[in-house]
């Protein structure tokens, strides 16, 4: 049995200030390479899939609202899942770069207000939209 692949990895999640970002679709899955800089952050928001990430380097955290306020170290070469629906914030200690998916599409919706305390003198991808 013979497997074609076709994929096209296509610039997303790229802000100035944030850090560079590329994504591509598999069946159905959405997968993203995404450097984010010191000083950002990503998330804010929550989905409706699984989301997991794998960091593979740099130095930061999740910070999750699941039961309770929880932070999950980022380690390298080791993921760290994102239940659907859990409001989470990827806080940057220092540059780092993650390869990420989902268990579906990518689809994301804000959660203003729940991470201000964490998101505060920071910049992120919700701050590039109108």
């Amino acid at each position: 049995m013979v497997y074609s692949l076709s994929l096209v990895i296509n610039e997303w999640g790229s802000f100035e200030k944030v850090g560079k970002g590329y994504g591509f679709k598999v069946g159905g899955k959405f997968y993203s390479v995404l450097e984010t800089k010191a000083g950002a952050y990503r998330g804010n928001h929550t989905h409706p899939y699984n989301q997991y990430t794998l960091l593979l380097s740099g130095r930061g955290k999740y910070i999750k609202i699941e039961n309770g306020l929880k932070e999950d170290p980022l380690v390298q070469g080791q993921v760290v899942m994102v239940k659907a629906g859990v409001p989470h914030l990827m806080f940057v200690e220092e540059d780092l770069l993650t390869f990420e998916w989902w268990d579906g599409d990518f689809i994301a919706e804000n959660c203003k207000g729940l991470f201000d305390e964490y998101i505060k003198g920071k910049v992120g991808p919700q701050d590039y939209q109108k």
